[in-house]
């Protein structure tokens, strides 16, 4: 039986503009086992203009790496705003009858929840309001199993 296994996606870090990450030693055999996964965003700082948005996702890979899929949209964090912490799961069981187009993201907050495969990735967007002050510190990790 496959314990729950740690995986941080994106170390807590300032962040000024769009990036994208894999865990530390992308090769997780283990990810191929999985059934679910509880994924947090961890926002401790946003100290800019409100319009200086945040949008993170959670990328799952099926093809190690060659297609990325979408799996979580979180809440968009304005420039402005407090510190906040989200999860989202993402499950097997969890029956999602619809489908999903491979080379489009899910709207804000939203999660295709039978998403998984053996890659995840992290990555975010930062919108600059035109004076160059953008900044949101966070992180993304993950809880497998």
């Amino acid at each position: 039986m496959l314990g729950k296994r740690f995986l941080e996606l994106a170390s807590m870090a300032a962040r000024t503009a769009a990036g994208a990450t894999l865990p530390e030693g992308t090769d997780y055999p283990f990810l191929g086992q999985i059934t679910r996964a509880a994924v947090v965003l961890d926002i401790t700082a946003s100290a800019s203009d409100a319009a200086d948005v945040l949008d993170v996702y959670v990328d799952v890979s099926l093809d190690l790496g060659i297609t990325w899929i979408n799996a979580i949209h979180f809440t968009q964090q304005a420039g402005n705003g407090a510190a906040a912490r989200e999860y989202a799961l993402l499950a097997l069981d969890m029956g999602n009858t619809n489908t999903v187009t491979v080379t489009s993201d899910a709207t804000a907050g939203d999660v295709r929840p039978t998403v998984l495969g053996p890659q995840m990735r992290a990555r975010w967007t930062i919108a600059d309001s035109g004076d160059g002050d953008q900044s949101h510190t966070f992180r993304v990790f993950a809880y497998v199993w």
